[in-house]
C-alpha cells in the first residue's frame, strides 16, 4: 500500500468509527493537562488533526481563537455536535482537509498543537511537508507541541504481542475494536524514535527542541505511552 493508499484509508478508517471514537475522548486526559500553562488570552490556536476537538477542554477558561484541522469529515461532524454554541460565537473554527490543505497566513500561530495525529503519516517527505507549513504559519517564537505513541513502552509492546501487527521495522497496523470487542478497522501508525523525530523538527526549521515522555519526566520510555515533542520556532 502506498502512501496516499495509506492516508486515504486513514481518513475513512476515521471516517467510519467517529462516533464510537469521540464516544472515548470526551474530557481532558492527564497528559494534556501540563499544556494548559502554556495558553494564553488572545491566541491563536492551531489543532492540527483535531478529531471531535477534545484538545478544547485544554482553554475553557481562556479566550484564544482555536482553529481544528482533520481529515475525516465523521469526526468533524461530531466535533460540531459537540462545540455547536462555541463555534456559533466564533471561538471555534474547524476545517476539512480531506481534498485539499487549509492555508493561513504566515506567522499566524501562537501555538501549534498535533496530539496523537502525526503518527498517521506514512512517510518521511509528508511528515516533514507538513511540519515546514506550519513553521512557516507560526510566529516567531511561536511552539508546536506534538505527540505520538511510544511503542517502546511496556504499554505497546504487551499490545504488540496481543493482536498489532508489524508492516516492518518502524510501521504498525492496529485494531480498533467496538465495545463488544469486534474489529471495526485497522489503522496504519508510525512509531518514531526520539532522534527520529528531532530531526525532522530541526529540518523543518525548528529550535529548542526538547522531547519526552507523558509531558512529565518522571515517565521513561518504559512507563511513559506517549513521546512529547515541543519546540521553538
Amino acid at each position: 500500500m502506498d502512501s496516499k493508499a495509506i492516508i486515504h484509508k486513514t481518513r475513512e478508517d476515521y471516517n467510519l468509527i467517529a462516533p464510537l471514537y469521540a464516544a472515548t475522548r470526551y474530557k481532558l486526559g492527564d497528559d494534556l493537562k501540563p499544556f494548559k500553562k502554556m495558553v494564553k488570552n488572545g491566541q491563536n490556536i492551531l489543532d492540527w488533526g483535531c478529531g471531535n476537538g477534545r484538545l478544547v477542554y485544554l482553554f475553557e477558561d481562556k479566550k484564544v481563537n482555536y482553529f481544528g484541522l482533520d481529515q475525516s469529515i465523521g469526526l468533524l461532524n461530531e466535533a460540531k455536535k459537540q462545540w455547536g454554541d462555541k463555534i456559533k460565537s466564533g471561538q471555534l473554527k474547524f476545517f476539512s482537509t480531506a481534498t485539499r490543505p487549509k492555508i493561513f497566513d504566515k506567522d499566524f500561530f501562537d501555538l501549534a498543537f498535533l496530539i496523537a495525529s502525526f503518527h498517521h503519516l506514512p512517510d518521511d517527505a509528508t511528515r516533514l511537508e507538513i511540519l515546514q507549513k506550519i513553521y512557516q504559519e507560526l510566529k516567531p517564537k511561536g511552539k508546536i507541541i506534538l505527540t505520538v505513541w511510544n511503542f517502546e513502552s511496556d504499554w505497546a509492546q504487551s499490545k504488540l504481542k496481543k493482536d498489532w501487527e508489524k508492516m516492518n521495522e518502524n510501521d504498525f497496523i492496529i485494531p480498533w475494536k467496538n465495545g463488544k470487542g469486534e474489529l471495526i478497522v485497522k489503522r496504519y501508525y508510525h512509531h518514531f524514535s526520539q532522534e527520529e523525530l528531532k530531526s525532522l523538527l530541526k529540518r523543518a526549521g525548528f529550535k529548542n527542541i526538547k522531547i519526552s515522555y507523558d509531558s512529565n519526566v518522571k515517565f521513561t520510555g518504559k512507563t511513559g505511552r506517549n513521546l512529547v515533542a515541543i519546540a521553538t520556532k
